[in-house]
């Protein structure tokens, strides 16, 4: 008996359909999706009201656009648990909930916002579901989901409100973008005819299932510390000299390069921004040096850790 459930990720936007459907004669080389209106409307007041996290969660609350409980809006598990259906769509496997990293948007701050522009991205809350090119055969898979500094001149960092995007790039049919309204009851109705149109048409003519089945290409999640990006380093330091030379040496040990650094001159009690946009390491040197970094005496409150993705 066939199931019908394009509702359950990005609403009125057909990506399970055209997941198992349209792209069938694909191996899926990556797919990153905006896929959680709630979130993707806070950030984008904060970047463009320059509102702070909680008031632009009033905000979205007041519009309707989060729940009483916004619990697995802000905290990233409402898009990973879409993500986890298109992940296990486009590779054939389930992907398991508990080998998946998931960040929610609580931590996002209006300097983080602020820093970003100035360097070139938005910050989205992004679903990244991506496989090895090079591998042939029990390949991992990364499934993750966590705010990201997204550059500016890519498509993704104009999804604003609470629309929902994906982009899919298929080893056959090359880059593609789904866009459109991720919830609300027009959309998810119009998916959900879309699937009792389906279903009746199924009724007539009986069929086999269709789309992908699993396969020995894909199997499992690579691990969170062995998943390699560039990353956005906001820290809050004593302002006195050798503090950026005692930084940039334990990001030396542990062999992070930094590509640019901005400290503003404005500060408070002689408490300054540091943010450093580093070049790309494993989940598990970025580990090593922020507690090495966040032990130190001139660092003042803990290091704000984001990921930059490139879409290379």
């Amino acid at each position: 008996m066939p199931l019908f459930f394009e509702a359950a990720a990005a609403g009125g936007v057909p990506i399970i359909k055209a997941l198992r459907e349209a792209f069938v004669a694909n191996h899926i080389r990556s797919m990153h999706g905006i896929i959680n209106g709630t979130s993707n409307y806070i950030l984008t007041r904060m970047t463009q009201a320059k509102l702070g996290f909680e008031e632009a969660l009033k905000e979205a609350q007041a519009a309707g656009y989060a729940e009483a409980d916004p619990t697995l809006d802000i905290n990233g598990w409402d898009a990973a648990h879409k993500a986890i259906i298109l992940a296990s769509l486009a590779y054939g496997f389930w992907v398991n909930a508990a080998d998946i990293h998931v960040e929610g948007i609580q931590n996002v701050t209006a300097a983080d916002i602020e820093f970003a522009e100035k360097l070139g991205y938005k910050i989205k809350l992004l679903a990244v579901i991506k496989s090895d090119e090079s591998c042939t055969e029990n390949c991992p898979v990364e499934v993750r989901v966590h705010p990201t500094l997204v550059p500016e001149s890519h498509v993704l960092a104009s999804v604003n409100g609470v629309f929902n995007a994906i982009a899919v790039h298929g080893d056959v049919v090359g880059e593609t973008l789904f866009y459109g309204r991720g919830a609300g009851q027009d959309a998810t109705a119009s998916a959900v005819i879309s699937d009792l149109a389906e279903a009746a048409v199924a009724l007539e003519i009986p069929r086999p299932n269709f789309g992908f089945v699993p396969h020995g290409l894909y199997g499992k999640c690579k691990p969170i510390c062995e998943v390699i990006t560039p990353y956005y380093l906001r820290l809050s330091v004593v302002d006195r000299p050798g503090v950026l030379a005692l930084i940039t040496g334990i990001l030396s040990e542990e062999r992070i390069g930094i590509s640019s650094v901005i400290q503003p001159e404005a500060h408070e009690e002689e408490i300054v921004p540091l943010v450093l946009m580093l070049h790309t390491a494993s989940q598990a040197q970025m580990d090593s040096a922020v507690s090495k970094i966040g032990a130190l005496e001139c660092v003042k409150r803990p290091p704000q850790v984001l990921r930059v993705e490139t879409f290379s």
